[in-house]
């Protein structure tokens, strides 16, 4: 039977990591908004991701060198944080969502890839229904729409942009993926400093299924 869990302090590299079953305000939202956009996580994806523009030269429009993978980083990084400031903040405020995401225990690998998927349409609203994830779906739609006032012109098109939205889902389903094992991963190679991020601990039993 799978459980919950909630860790007991913040994390650094995942701050959307759940560390309470209570509801997030506005500015708490705003807050949480925020440290995603600056997180090692964030910043690794960039990293990444830049790198794999880098060697298949997408967008084109930014060149190669130092100058052009410093401009994919930082366009990777600027839609991360419309995503954000769109989904995390505005939307889930408006729409009373919640924008954490609860690390589920015993799961089997192939279990824990249909969570990460479902994750992705599924979310928990801030009285613990489970309610359609609209700010997860159209908050990084959002960031790529604005993102088009500072692509390069050959980029801006409907179908680069929901090019760029898939590939955004993807990356989603792997942070999803990831921020599931992440406790256990902290624990056993000890990434982060105990201070700073905890082992998670069990909520019980009715709690869990509110939160699904």
């Amino acid at each position: 039977m799978a459980f919950f869990q909630l860790l007991q302090r913040k994390s650094l590299v995942f701050p959307d990591l759940a560390t309470n079953a209570g509801p997030l305000d506005r500015w708490q939202k705003f807050k949480l908004a925020a440290n995603n956009s600056v997180s090692p996580a964030t910043a690794g994806e960039g990293l990444i991701g830049s790198a794999f523009g880098q060697a298949i030269d997408s967008p084109a429009g930014y060149g190669q060198g130092g100058e052009g993978y410093g401009k994919r980083f930082g366009a990777h990084m600027a839609r991360a944080a419309s995503d954000n400031l769109f989904g995390t903040f505005l939307i889930a405020s408006a729409l009373h969502e919640d924008p954490r995401f609860y690390v589920k225990k015993n799961l089997s690998f192939k279990q824990s890839l249909k969570y990460a998927a479902v994750r992705l349409a599924v979310t928990r609203s801030d009285s613990g229904k489970r309610v359609l994830n609209l700010a997860g779906l159209l908050g990084p739609l959002a960031g790529e729409g604005l993102a088009n006032t500072y692509y390069p012109a050959a980029n801006r098109s409907v179908g680069s942009t929901f090019v760029r939205y898939a590939s955004d889902l993807s990356w989603k389903f792997g942070g999803h993926l990831l921020r599931q094992y992440w406790p256990n991963i902290n624990k056993k190679l000890r990434l982060v400093p105990p201070a700073a991020e905890s082992s998670p601990t069990p909520i019980n039993h009715n709690e869990a299924r509110s939160s699904q």
